[in-house]
């Protein structure tokens, strides 16, 4: 065999072998894949769940785990810490509103590695009493009472800029006045000049 041959067959021989061992290698072992989360992924819940749970692949270690719920007006609802058993993660949440909830996590495999995935779900809830002062009584008997209408949004927004809008007319009548004496000014120039 020519000896300026053996190199390019020595080379032939590793990437042969190469190809090989990793046709013939056993699938790697899967890290702590997320497999399924209560409300489920693209759902839509029409009550609001006290928590989200997310279940993977293999044991997580708790304390190394985040899950961020955020909610349609940008705010975080996550209420706490997670709580970490075996192959669950449980992430307490505020009452929801209606909206579209984004929930983003972060774990940590038994055997060290890192994993993470975002998933979102919409919640379509009734929506929550708001706390108000009770509604008083009307009178049954006596002198009926006047009531003041309240002024609308918009007389309520021109109030507090001075008179909203009525320093417009003046403005554009000032600008009107200053041009037409200008004009003036240069017409009887210019009848002087000639």
């Amino acid at each position: 065999m020519n000896p300026r041959r053996r190199p390019p067959v020595r080379a032939a021989l590793v990437l042969l072998v190469g190809v090989l061992a990793l046709l013939v290698a056993p699938p790697a072992r899967a890290h702590s894949d997320l497999e399924g989360s209560s409300p489920k992924a693209g759902s839509t819940v029409t009550s609001a769940p006290e928590a989200v749970t997310l279940t993977f692949g293999e044991v997580i270690r708790g304390n190394f785990s985040t899950v961020v719920v955020t909610g349609p007006d940008g705010v975080a609802y996550s209420d706490g810490k997670p709580d970490a058993v075996d192959t669950t993660l449980t992430q307490p949440v505020k009452p929801l509103v209606t909206g579209e909830y984004t929930v983003a996590w972060r774990i940590v495999s038994a055997d060290g590695h890192p994993k993470q995935g975002v998933f979102r779900f919409t919640a379509d809830v009734p929506a929550a009493p708001s706390p108000s002062a009770p509604p008083s009584a009307a009178p049954t008997s006596g002198p009926a009472v006047a009531q003041v209408p309240s002024a609308s949004p918009a007389a309520a927004e021109r109030s507090t800029d001075g008179g909203g809008t009525s320093w417009l007319p003046w403005a554009v009548s000032g600008v009107v006045a200053v041009l037409a004496l200008a004009g003036a000014a240069v017409l009887a120039r210019s009848r002087r000049a000639s």
